[in-house]
């Protein structure tokens, strides 16, 4: 059955500006990953391009490097995914993206998937109070200061960053945490570890 929107022509002319002004890299993507099209800047059908804006709330980018690659490429930033608010499920992996401040508004992610990156922060994921997946690991990250305030999380993977302490983490994450993948983090001091255990009680583990 096919699908037909009909969009008044202001938000179609504001769906082709907003396509026209994505970096290359982004108009590959969406049309290799998610129209498959391949690697292409072709413009999307008008149905396609709105479909996208209006009603998609899951997408997965997985670079060239991935057990299960949808690019043949690596994007470098996640500023294709601007204004795409309606996201409740993003993948983003093996790639080569270093910040995720584009995803400040991106309040509506209960599943974050960006392992096997460059990030240096979790910056921009403090408004995600709904957020119950973060897989994060593999990354360059130095602090888990910006997950304070997240306290749905249930799946928490942040192995494999340059961690020196475990900050951002506290008593109020034990009720809803189910699994907190630490280790490896080959900076992290065992004091560290064993402080997180006795006095969070949450049970750090390697993965």
């Amino acid at each position: 059955m096919q699908i037909i929107i009909k969009t008044p022509p202001g938000e179609v002319e504001r769906a082709r500006k907003w396509w026209a002004g994505l970096e290359a890299q982004w108009k590959m993507a969406y049309n290799e990953a998610v129209y498959g099209k391949g690697p292409t800047l072709e413009p999307p059908r008008e149905d396609e391009l709105m479909l996208l804006l209006i009603q998609v709330d899951t997408l997965r980018f997985a670079g060239p490097l991935a057990p299960h690659p949808n690019l043949s490429f690596a994007l470098t930033n996640l500023s294709g995914l601007i204004p795409l608010y309606r996201l409740t499920y993003l993948s983003v992996s093996n790639m080569l993206v270093e910040s995720l401040e584009p995803l400040r508004r991106h309040t509506n992610l209960e599943h974050l998937f960006v392992y096997d990156n460059r990030l240096g922060s979790l910056a921009g994921i403090e408004g995600m109070k709904g957020l119950k997946d973060l897989y994060c690991q593999n990354n360059r990250i130095t602090s888990l200061g910006p997950i304070s305030g997240l306290h749905q999380l249930e799946n928490l993977y942040v192995s494999g960053n340059p961690l020196e302490k475990v900050d951002g983490l506290g008593a109020e994450h034990k009720a809803q945490l189910k699994n907190f993948y630490l280790l490896p983090c080959p900076a992290l001091p065992d004091e560290e570890v064993i402080r997180v255990e006795h006095t969070l009680g949450i049970r750090c583990m390697k993965g």
